[in-house]
């Protein structure tokens, strides 16, 4: 489990890696609105709540025509699909707090 002082890269990589594995998740088609390190900022703490809720969670990315999509699974099942927007990381948390609560585990 990750405390809050724990840099959330040193789960999805290591430190030489820097923000190379979040590189799949950055979606260049939003530069515009969401430049590289906007969505950088987005996607970490995304990974930390992940990371806190234990392994079941994982973050998939889908390219899409329109840009790609994250889809939040759970044991393999999906339990949301978002786009990348200002507000993924509060998205993909209530989400997250939402399936435990439905499980029964909040």
């Amino acid at each position: 489990m990750m405390n809050k002082d724990d840099d959330p890269i040193a789960a999805f990589g290591s430190a030489e890696e820097g923000n190379e594995p979040l590189q799949p998740y950055i979606d260049p088609a939003l530069f515009d609105t969401l430049d590289r390190q906007a969505q950088i900022e987005i996607l970490t703490p995304i990974f930390d709540a992940i990371t806190i809720a234990g392994v079941d969670y994982d973050l998939k990315v889908q390219d899409s025509a329109t840009g790609k999509r994250y889809v939040l699974l759970n044991d393999d099942k999906v339990i949301e699909v978002f786009v990348m927007d200002s507000n993924l990381t509060d998205k993909v948390k209530s989400a997250i707090d939402a399936h435990k609560a439905r499980e029964g585990e909040l």
